[in-house]
Order: structure tokens, then C-alpha cells, then sequence
């Protein structure tokens, strides 16, 4: 066996394992989302799941380069061979751009097109932010439920547009009846605790 095939063989396992703990993760993100939670594990639990998929992607296909060479130059037979190999190639960039369009939206998914904030208040309770990425105007807060999940507060398009929630210096407080109070610039916004747990 060639250095190139153990690389290979190497590579592909690698693909293997970080598709495996993708779609793991992927999993416990759908499980969570069915009761209306989300998993947040320092960034959401679906941007790691995508993270592991690009590395997933780069991983096998970098893989399959070392490993289908070497594996066809070890036919014996010239014809064969050489059918083989172009079909080989063939298959190849019929197959380039479906990976490119996986290896996009994987990126996106990964590194994001919204942004995720994180803010705690001086006793501990936090409230996640998330805002989408292209014109800002969905701002959604989440409360949290336990360490690893965060409930739906409230959709709050007091603090949507710009600038965007996590370029200002937000501040989370306790309000009266025990509310937390989300102060970002000028604006405010309410947040009930429900959903929170200590």
C-alpha cells in the first residue's frame, strides 16, 4: 500500500466521522427545535453541525483524490484501464458542480448569514439574540431554558435594522416583576421570563 492510499483510506474515514457527528448533531438540533428550544453549545448547535459537513466535504473529496488514482493504476490491463480512468474523470466534473453547490451552502451554514449573540445580565440569566444577515429586520430573542438550550422569547423589531444587535453594547437587566429588560443604544425591549429556569 502507497503513502498516497493510507492518506486516502485516512481522509475518507476522517469524512466519515465528520459526517457522522454532523448528522448527530443535526439531530439533537431538530430534536431540540421540536419542542421549541434551541441548541446553543457557545455558537448555535446547526452552525457546528454545518462545520463538521464542510470539513466532511473538503475531507472526502480531497480522500477520493489520493485514492481512486492509485487504485486504477492497478489494473493490469492498458484498455481497461483507460476506460476506467476517463470514466473516472468524467463522473468527476459531472460531479463538481453539485460539490460546489454543497460546499456553498455548507459554508453558509457554517460561518452564517445571520448573527447569534449571546448577552448576560449581572445575575447570571442570559437571553440569546439572533438577527438575520441580510437587511437585519428579524430580530428574534431566546430565554434560557438549561445550560445548553434557549426557549423563543419574543420576536422584537424594536432593536431590528441597523446597526446590527451585536455592534452595539447591549445590556441585559433585571425589570421589575423579575422581567429581563434588553437595553441596545437607545432602544429597549421587555423580554418575559418564561422559560427561564435557574
Amino acid at each position: 500500500m502507497t503513502r498516497r492510499e493510507i492518506w486516502g483510506i485516512g481522509l475518507i474515514a476522517g469524512a466519515a466521522v465528520c459526517g457522522w457527528a454532523a448528522q448527530a448533531i443535526i439531530d439533537a438540533f431538530r430534536a431540540a427545535a421540536r419542542e421549541d428550544l434551541v441548541l446553543y453549545i457557545g455558537v448555535p448547535a446547526d452552525s457546528i453541525a454545518f462545520r463538521f459537513l464542510v470539513v466532511a466535504l473538503l475531507s472526502g473529496a480531497v480522500g477520493l483524490w489520493f485514492l481512486i488514482p492509485a487504485l486504477i493504476r492497478r489494473i493490469p490491463k492498458k484498455v481497461p484501464r483507460h476506460i476506467i480512468g476517463w470514466s473516472t474523470v468524467a463522473a468527476a466534473a459531472a460531479a463538481v458542480p453539485a460539490f460546489g453547490l454543497m460546499l456553498l451552502f455548507g459554508a453558509l451554514g457554517a460561518f452564517g448569514i445571520g448573527d447569534t449573540t449571546k448577552i448576560v445580565a449581572a445575575d447570571g440569566r442570559s437571553v440569546l439574540v439572533s438577527q438575520d444577515g441580510f437587511d437585519g429586520d428579524v430580530v428574534v430573542i431566546y430565554t434560557r431554558h438549561d445550560d445548553f438550550h434557549y426557549r423563543f422569547a419574543r420576536e422584537a423589531p424594536e432593536i431590528s435594522g441597523w446597526p446590527r444587535v451585536k455592534d452595539q453594547n447591549c445590556r441585559l437587566d433585571t425589570a421589575a416583576g423579575g422581567e429581563l429588560k434588553l437595553s441596545c443604544g437607545s432602544k429597549a425591549v421587555i423580554v418575559a421570563e418564561e422559560g427561564i429556569t435557574q
